[in-house]
């Protein structure tokens, strides 16, 4: 009886502290929860804010630049010369840097080096898309940004299966190691694509608006300053 007391009490303590261990695994913070990503919390964490400050810049640009154009779309292109043209977007208060200024400035520009209407617009459409360039780079960004993040968070979820695999002896607290590397790291990753990627893509929709109407207004205004020269 007095073995079998103590093989109890010996299995007792053992129990209690794989409890104890095991609950001291368990996370009780979001960063508890965030270290289990074991290192990879790190790279993912920079590619967000770097992804974060590339849109931030973008938006900002954005917001900056075309400011000031919905007076362009108001001007009448009806019996609009060149000179009157080149006077009303000089008072649409809109900046240098505007895409309407610019591709209306290489308008005028070059219907009074003797430009034909498709001279014209071919001459406004090199600078737009030169303008156009830079938000596409931005697209580029975050697009590498979201893979290498998604391709950071697959080797974490690899990783934590393989030490889930490779521990030995089944343990409580190596398994929760294990899958928590591999489920952390992995969600990690998706939380930067799924706050990077919509926020992009709403930033080139946008753009992509902006700049077709841009193009219909500069054909339009070619073609009407061309005609009325006549």
């Amino acid at each position: 009886m007095l073995i079998h007391f103590i093989a109890l009490q010996a299995a007792s303590a053992t129990l209690v502290q794989d409890q104890t261990a095991l609950s001291n695994t368990i996370p009780t913070s979001l960063w508890d929860m965030i270290a289990y990503a074991r290192g990879f919390e790190w790279p993912l964490g920079i590619l967000f804010v770097l992804g974060l400050f590339v849109l931030t810049s973008a938006y900002v640009r954005q917001w900056r630049q075309w400011g000031g154009s919905q007076g362009m779309l108001q001007i009448d292109p009806d019996n609009i010369s060149a000179d009157s043209f080149s006077q009303a977007i000089l008072e649409a208060e809109t900046k240098p840097g505007n895409p309407y200024f610019i591709a209306g400035s290489k308008i005028v520009e070059e219907f009074r080096r003797g430009g034909t209407a498709p001279s014209m617009v071919d001459y406004a459409f090199r600078y737009i898309d030169l303008d156009r360039e830079r938000y596409e780079q931005t697209d580029r960004y975050i697009s590498g940004v979201v893979y290498l993040a998604l391709s950071l968070g697959l080797l974490g979820t690899l990783l934590g299966i393989f030490v889930l695999f490779m521990s030995g002896e089944r343990h409580e607290a190596s398994d929760l190691v294990g899958l928590g590397i591999a489920v952390v790291s992995t969600m990690l990753a998706l939380v930067v694509r799924l706050i990077l990627w919509p926020l992009n893509i709403f930033l080139q929709a946008t753009l992509r608006k902006r700049y077709n109407t841009l193009r219909k207004w500069t054909i339009a205004f070619s073609y009407a300053i061309s005609s009325n020269q006549r």
